[in-house]
């Protein structure tokens, strides 16, 4: 049989939910006018939602609320899920001068990497990288290629947030697809900004919670 024989049995009909995956979604995308159209858009942290996206051939684009509608929710957010999760991303390490090491996952092709964050203990398990602390890590998701982390595991924390911060803010200014550049603290699923923008300076700063504050100077004065 060649690939231009007719097929024995019924073509199956595609799957509708083979290209669906949630999504990391930028609060600023949504036009005010639209918002309306994605209520079931869930707030994740300062400026970040979680939605379920369609790729498709020509384009990447948020569900409506009366797309999810057509599927039962369970189904379409457990298929969504498992197809962030088996979406390919290369993983990566660099070693910061003072000692730090931050990670990443990332690929210049996919519109899902940030997205990971949703399921980050998963996704660093599934790309072979390190074991997540019970403190949890510091990251950013300046755009849509790319998610930094940092394991709050070490004396070197200083420096890593510092150089989140600057790593956020540029790739975030460069873009394509960009999310956030803000510094997150992700501890057992839960993300939490730790960035302060003053709008009149136009600056920003870091300025953890007091919880985060004192993990940051346990690990800070560890080898002290």
């Amino acid at each position: 049989m060649t690939d231009l024989s007719p097929h024995a049995g019924p073509v199956p009909a595609p799957d509708p939910l083979r290209d669906v995956y949630l999504r990391l979604v930028s609060e600023e995308s949504i036009p005010a006018e639209a918002r309306k159209q994605f209520g079931y858009l869930r707030p994740v942290a300062t400026d970040l939602l979680a939605g379920i996206a369609l790729d498709t051939p020509d384009n990447v684009r948020v569900l409506s609320d009366r797309e999810v509608a057509l599927v039962e929710w369970d189904t379409l957010v457990a298929a969504a899920r498992a197809n962030l999760l088996n979406s390919p991303v290369n993983y990566d390490t660099v070693d910061l001068p003072g000692g730090a090491v931050l990670h990443i996952l990332g690929h210049p092709e996919s519109v899902f990497a940030a997205s990971k964050a949703l399921v980050l203990e998963e996704a660093v398990r599934a790309a072979d990288g390190p074991g997540l602390p019970a403190e949890g890590v510091l990251l950013t998701v300046p755009n849509r290629h790319n998610l930094v982390f940092y394991p709050l595991a070490d004396s070197h924390v200083g420096e890593a947030v510092n150089a989140l911060a600057q790593f956020g803010m540029g790739a975030y200014e460069d873009g394509p697809g960009r999310i956030s550049p803000r510094v997150f603290w992700w501890r057992a699923g839960t993300l939490t900004s730790i960035t302060v923008f003053d709008e009149e300076s136009r600056t920003m700063s870091i300025s953890p919670p007091d919880e985060l504050m004192a993990i940051m100077r346990g690990l800070a004065h560890a080898d002290g």
